[in-house]
């Protein structure tokens, strides 16, 4: 269930790794499998699975679309995305210039918005989701499944050499204490965090 810890961050931010990022990698590689040359849109770039689908996504190869609001925009580029789609101006299969071959779909979606999502992916796609589920037509050809991360000793200890090697970077948006652990649910469940808040006791 453990491994080391990535020596090139502080220990305090290599907590915001596991959950995270073992959402992240099983989304892309085991259940995405996301491969070099695919195009692939993450749909809630900015949260903290979004940082890392991002970047693992990229590191895949594929060119990566991402869906962020305003005050994730620079960082979601940062962390590699070839486009970012501002989902607060326009519909996302409006900014697309064509099918994408994986969708990640790493938020909450109302039903209209979720089937909305899935005529973006090409037949013989796939559609990955770990929150609201993205279905598809019966006859269009797309793979759909909702997924819960568990826990992997050897896909933890890669993403720790991935930050060690200085290619996956942990996105601490901000460090509270632990008397101030309500406020941050509620700043979360407003919507109005970005990448990951630690919680220090």
């Amino acid at each position: 269930m453990l491994v080391a810890a990535p020596a090139a961050v502080p220990l305090a931010n290599a907590a915001a790794l596991p959950l995270a990022g073992l959402t992240a990698w099983q989304a892309v590689f085991e259940h995405g499998q996301v491969a070099a040359g695919q195009r692939v849109l993450v749909n809630g770039a900015g949260g903290g699975v979004g940082g890392f689908v991002t970047q693992l996504a990229k590191y895949a190869g594929a060119e990566v679309i991402a869906t962020a609001g305003a005050r994730s925009t620079e960082a979601v580029r940062r962390q590699g995305a070839d486009h970012v789609v501002d989902y607060t101006a326009m519909p996302v299969g409006a900014a697309l210039d064509g099918p994408v071959d994986t969708l990640l779909n790493l938020v909450p979606l109302s039903s209209p918005d979720a089937a909305a999502l899935a005529p973006l992916v090409r037949p013989g796609g796939r559609i990955v989701s770990i929150a609201t589920p993205v279905e598809p037509a019966v006859d269009a050809g797309v793979t759909a499944m909702h997924m819960v991360a568990r826990n992997d000793v050897a896909h933890l200890a890669a993403l720790v050499e991935l930050v060690d090697a200085g290619v996956v970077t942990i996105d601490i948006s901000e460090s509270r204490q632990l008397a101030a652990l309500a406020d941050v649910h509620r700043l979360s469940e407003a919507g109005r965090t970005r990448g990951k808040v630690i919680i220090i006791p």
